[in-house]
């Protein structure tokens, strides 16, 4: 097979395959894709695409098709090419899936049942998250950092690691804040009014 060298075939390709520099390097393109995957198949593109000459040597056209595949432009292409071939192929698929289908024998007949109707009338869940947002206060949660590290029985020198030397006089002012404030509301009592015996008296 030739290189194709008319310019208008070339008039519905992608962007990419435009952009190369000559048919030669399209032509790399498409023959490589064509070729079956394994070893040989970039120098055989390079060769069926006009790379080289007649008497070019085998180890020679495996370098140019190594430059060719280190070329920007022609991996985009490829990238390209590959895409378009791979839509290509969805008939295929959608024909080899129909045939799992219509085989009630065929052992991947009920996944194959599954995934058509998966496409056509798709399962719809709904999942509903609730996100609660706290504020913390950062001086009221070290003020319970610092009291839960004294309930532990942390002495001065682990408190001075754990916050500081200049924080803990500040926090010890907190605790006591702390303390006298939930001991007037233990000492806090409700007065309950007293209930009167009878009704209103009349002077």
């Amino acid at each position: 097979m030739t290189a194709l060298t008319r310019e208008e075939s070339w008039g519905e390709l992608g962007p990419y395959m435009k952009a190369l520099p000559n048919d030669r390097f399209r032509a790399f393109v498409t023959f490589y894709l064509m070729e079956r995957p394994g070893r040989g198949a970039q120098t055989n593109a390079a060769k069926r695409a006009g790379f080289g000459k007649p008497e070019t040597l085998d180890h020679t056209y495996h370098q140019i098709a190594w430059r060719l595949m280190q070329d920007p432009r022609i991996v985009a292409a490829l990238a390209e090419e590959a895409r378009k071939m791979l839509r290509g192929g969805a008939p295929d698929a959608v024909k080899a899936l129909q045939d799992m289908v219509y085989d009630s024998t065929h052992k991947d007949h009920a996944r194959a049942v599954a995934m058509v109707l998966d496409r056509t009338d798709p399962t719809v869940s709904n999942s509903h998250i609730a996100v609660t947002h706290r504020i913390v206060d950062p001086v009221q949660e070290e003020l319970a950092e610092y009291l839960a590290a004294i309930e532990l029985g942390a002495g001065p020198e682990k408190l001075r690691d754990l916050f500081g030397g200049n924080r803990i006089a500040h926090l010890e002012a907190l605790a006591a804040e702390d303390a006298a404030r939930k001991a007037k509301v233990i000492e806090a009592k409700v007065i309950e009014q007293e209930p009167t015996n009878g009704g209103p008296q009349e002077d």
